[in-house]
């Protein structure tokens, strides 16, 4: 048990209020649903559809690219290599990349509404490297003054080892908070497990129902009648015992039963539950989904759209909770690192992230290369093609020319005919009044 929890159970014991899980059950984690389970970050994770949608999110987020960009004059933007924080995202720490450090990080901010992760600095006051902390073991402090501190509950030598120079209550400035929703107060977000608690703890009763019904052999209950007296409550009761352990279980699904002395065995009829568990499941699995705003369709959900209509949805999907979160990541992080945001700005690639099929990317290069506004070089370059020569400069279309025709630019005899004030073309060499395409093709 941890700090917190042993302050929250401690607080319930004094007050009597032992199961108000309103108050206490972010603290000591035990959060009880209506429906008897116990939801917490533990139990949540182990159901399929909260597992399912928490990963989904956290692998989307955690895979685009985020870097550290300079805005040029031209109003385009250069990427800043040799800047610090370049490094710290490629390599946040020395036992994780980038990729399972955001990973770690989304994960408790779409589970538990916060992220949170330390920096560790330099005697410059640059980070040296960052160290994520389970939204669990962190309790937030305020001072009279404003000020506000966060007390990290150290887990594990390890852990122990990398903060060993931290203060017990880390100052704001040095914690990497990611926070979802804040309404109660400001300075925290808001707990998404809590939030639709009743909604997962019904989906784990429901799963755990059916659970039980197929360790049960897949049967109803029943009852087993006689007309004769047991000779004890042990005989009776041994009765029973021998009868679960021969019945029970999907290995003894079909298995013969021998009774004697009169024995029946009356089935009793499926309940509502049983006959609808398949629709009451379904049901579930779309409301959690809903609830952790993730399309249906990526939970493998029977009845939901395919074929080419997912590929909107996909970019729903994007417009909404993914780069909801990525804008998350970008603010937080320009404010926490002293970025101004529009000089020197942190920025997502979301390209790898919408990439189409092979035939819809070359239309759009064609398009736009041809458009104008994009170099041969950075199609290709987006393809992870080499640059070709001549292939940075934006073309535009020209008047049609003969087959072979090379321009002066490419080592060919010149540009023919004029241009729109009636005198020939720079570099030029023909007749002002004649067409280019009047011209005989090369070797005729």
């Amino acid at each position: 048990m941890g700090f917190w929890s042993r302050v929250a159970d401690f607080a319930r014991r004094r007050s009597g209020e032992t199961d108000d899980g309103r108050l206490w059950g972010e603290w000591g984690d035990t959060g009880q649903s209506a429906s008897g389970m116990p939801v917490s970050t533990t139990t949540a994770m182990r159901h399929v559809a909260v597992m399912a949608c928490v990963s989904i999110l956290a692998g989307d987020v955690a895979k685009i690219p985020l870097g550290v960009f300079r805005r040029l004059p031209n109003g385009g933007k250069e990427g800043l290599k040799d800047h610090f924080l370049n490094r710290l995202l490629r390599n946040p720490n020395n036992w994780q990349d980038g990729f399972e450090f955001k990973e770690m990080l989304q994960a408790s901010l779409v589970l538990r509404g916060n992220g949170y992760a330390v920096a560790v600095r330099n005697q410059r006051g640059v980070p040296l490297y960052m160290v994520p902390i389970h939204p669990d073991r962190v309790g937030l402090f305020e001072a009279p003054s404003g000020e506000y501190f966060y007390a990290v509950t150290r887990n594990g030598l390890h852990e122990m080892a990398m903060l060993r120079e931290q203060p017990l209550l880390i100052p704001s400035r040095d914690m990497f908070h990611l926070r979802w929703l804040p309404m109660w107060n400001s300075l925290l977000g808001s707990s998404r497990l809590s939030m639709v608690r009743q909604s997962i703890g019904l989906s784990m009763g429901l799963e755990e129902h059916q659970a039980r019904f197929v360790g049960q052999g897949a049967r109803t209950g029943g009852v087993l009648s006689t007309d004769q007296k047991f000779a004890s409550k042990e005989v009776r009761e041994q009765l029973r015992d021998e009868w679960q352990r021969l019945q029970s279980g999907p290995r003894n699904s079909g298995a013969t039963a021998i009774l004697e002395q009169g024995l029946k065995w009356q089935p009793l009829g499926l309940t509502m539950v049983d006959s609808q568990f398949i629709e009451s499941r379904n049901f579930q699995l779309r409301d959690i989904a809903r609830a952790f705003d993730v399309p249906p369709y990526k939970l493998a959900i029977e009845g939901e759209t395919e074929g080419p209509a997912m590929v909107q949805m996909g970019q729903e999907y994007l417009n909404g909770p993914i780069s909801g979160y990525c804008e998350r990541w970008k603010a937080r992080g320009e404010k926490f690192f002293d970025l101004d945001g529009d000089d020197v700005f942190l920025d997502w690639d979301y390209g790898a992230f919408v990439k189409a099929d092979l035939l819809s990317r070359f239309t759009a290069y064609r398009q736009a290369v041809g458009g104008p506004w994009m170099a041969v070089n950075e199609a290709r370059r987006g393809e992870g093609m080499p640059n070709v020569e001549h292939g940075e400069t934006v073309q535009q279309a020209v008047n049609m020319a003969p087959l072979g025709w090379v321009p002066a630019a490419a080592g060919g005899v010149g540009d023919q005919g004029s241009n729109q004030t009636g005198v020939p073309g720079e570099g030029g060499n023909g007749d002002p009044n004649r067409n280019p395409a009047d011209d005989p093709a090369p070797g005729a």
